[in-house]
């Protein structure tokens, strides 16, 4: 029996943390996908409209918007509203998946930067 460390550290030598970050980035884009597919089988499909969507979506809501803070405030209320929507239904299943996405891909590339090859020893030709 091999009695070696699966990356082949000692039995009683801790694991390097390039191998921790990367483990912890499968598990974040694992559970992230996983939560993402049971959001999208079990989020109900929103097929009733919503009146304050609509008055906040109107045309003289936008004109009185721009009246009062100028384009820039009808540009926030969109992307406002936008970002409302993710977050109910369908897309937080979307939103989910992408978020663990880019946090796992983020895990590699820390795992990536703080991995540190051992310097190889150089061999003067003695076997022992």
């Amino acid at each position: 029996m091999n009695d070696t460390h699966p990356h082949g550290a000692p039995p009683g030598q801790r694991t390097p943390l390039h191998i921790l970050i990367f483990y912890g980035g499968v598990a974040i884009l694992l559970g992230g996908l996983v939560a993402a597919a049971l959001i999208y089988i079990f989020a109900a499909d929103d097929g009733g409209s919503d009146p304050a969507g609509e008055i906040a979506s109107g045309r003289v809501y936008e004109y009185n918007l721009e009246r009062i803070g100028g384009m820039a405030a009808v540009y926030a209320a969109r992307l406002n509203r936008w970002l409302a929507g993710l977050w109910h239904g369908r897309p937080l299943a979307y939103t989910v998946a992408v978020l663990s996405i880019a946090i796992a891909l983020v895990c590699f590339c820390v795992a990536r930067m703080v991995f540190v090859r051992l310097p190889i020893e150089p061999d003067d030709g003695h076997k022992s």
